[in-house]
């Protein structure tokens, strides 16, 4: 067996094919350098069957040479069985390929989404460098996912939302790494997901709005362009820090949304109600067409003011006016859809209005617990 040091640190990556008898067995062997343990690896052809069927000695050794030598001048010429029978692309580096997909995700995602695929793949990253230090694609199994999963849980002590989004990101890196064949299959595909806590927001009813509403016309007054945006026009937070003042449409009732603006990545055109559209008249009138709708103080500029600034704001509302946490900015989305299909509004136009995937979705907003319930079937019950 040769001496792997001496070799692996030497030119030559290979040691040249030989004919081996070994009891019973013939067989030609040679070492070739592999990229994953960066040592010279034996590699084995038998070659029994030849020689059974040779009537002798010397003439099994002939045809045995041209088989050494036909392995020797393509090792002599730089190949290798690792780039022949396996892709190249699977002892990349883990680091790497993780490096590569960020890389390509930048052209097609919007910076809040691209912040949390960065994420993911700092702490995946950070992770395998103190488990497998240099691990390449084809080396990280199933039995790795499972532990990198199980160190999310409960070491990092996540919820079963974070752990489920975590593994939603694991499995499309992977699945990325399987089209670009950097690996053969998804480690991460067999990982069940862990069942989630109904989201923690309720309604809010009318006469707390009415307060919110009151609240914000002293402390903050153009913050009510935000509560009329996520409640009448169905934008959520982050849309709404990437309207710019051209995409407004004050005279036709509407905010057009292109693709690049939205979550799910569909162009659409948001209600604007007679009361915000009062609001952002005198706003608009000294805005230029590329300023974006609300920047510093909830007036438009140049640059756009970040959507958690809009929740640090109800947050201090909420604590000021005493309101219960499930109480969230975005609940008065969920109180806007629950509302519109409780008008009459038809469920599909509803759907199109919040940009749902899909009717179910826009009708599961329907079983939000109504704190008004009893009040409403007093007032609407029939009679026996």
């Amino acid at each position: 067996m040769p001496n792997h040091q001496e070799f692996s640190s030497s030119y030559c990556n290979y040691v040249p094919a030989v004919l081996r008898h070994h009891k019973d067995n013939w067989q030609v062997e040679y070492y070739v350098y592999s990229p994953i343990t960066k040592q010279l690896e034996r590699k084995r052809i038998k070659v029994n069957r030849l020689r059974l069927h040779c009537s002798t000695l010397s003439m099994f050794k002939q045809q045995a040479n041209e088989i050494i030598q036909s392995i020797n001048i393509k090792l002599a010429g730089g190949w290798s069985p690792y780039g022949e029978s396996e892709n190249v692309r699977y002892y990349t580096p883990l680091a790497q390929v993780m490096s590569l997909y960020i890389e390509e995700k930048q052209k097609e995602l919007k910076p809040d989404t691209l912040r949390s695929y960065k994420s993911f793949c700092t702490i995946f990253g950070n992770w395998i460098n103190s488990i497998v230090p240099g691990c390449r694609c084809i080396q990280f199994n199933k039995t790795l996912s499972v532990r990198y999963m199980d160190y999310v849980y409960n070491e990092r002590k996540v919820s079963a939302r974070a752990y489920n989004n975590t593994l939603k990101q694991a499995r499309a890196l992977f699945s990325w790494a399987v089209e670009k064949c950097y690996c053969k299959e998804n480690p991460f595909e067999h990982i069940k997901t862990k069942r989630e806590q109904q989201k923690k927001r309720i309604l809010i009813p009318p006469e707390i709005r009415a307060k919110i509403r009151e609240y914000f016309k002293i402390k903050r007054p153009n913050y009510l362009i935000v509560l009329e945006l996520v409640y009448t026009s169905l934008l959520r937070p982050a849309e709404i820090s990437r309207v710019q003042v051209k995409q407004v449409n004050l005279n036709e009732h509407y905010i057009y949304m292109p693709e690049d603006k939205t979550k799910n990545g569909h162009y659409r055109y948001a209600f604007l109600s007679d009361e915000l559209c009062m609001l952002l008249s005198p706003l608009l009138k000294c805005a230029k067409p590329d300023d974006y709708l609300l920047s510093q103080g909830y007036i438009p500029g140049k640059c756009s003011m970040d959507s958690k600034r809009y929740r640090k704001h109800w947050d201090i509302m909420r604590k000021d006016l005493k309101l219960p946490q499930e109480m969230q900015l975005y609940s008065l989305r969920d109180t806007g859809i629950n509302n519109m299909l409780k008008a009459g509004i038809d469920p599909l136009t509803v759907m199109q209005a919040a940009d749902h995937h899909d009717l179910s979705m826009t009708t599961r907003y329907a079983n939000h617990i109504d704190p008004n319930l009893m009040n409403t079937l007093l007032e609407k019950a029939p009679s026996f």
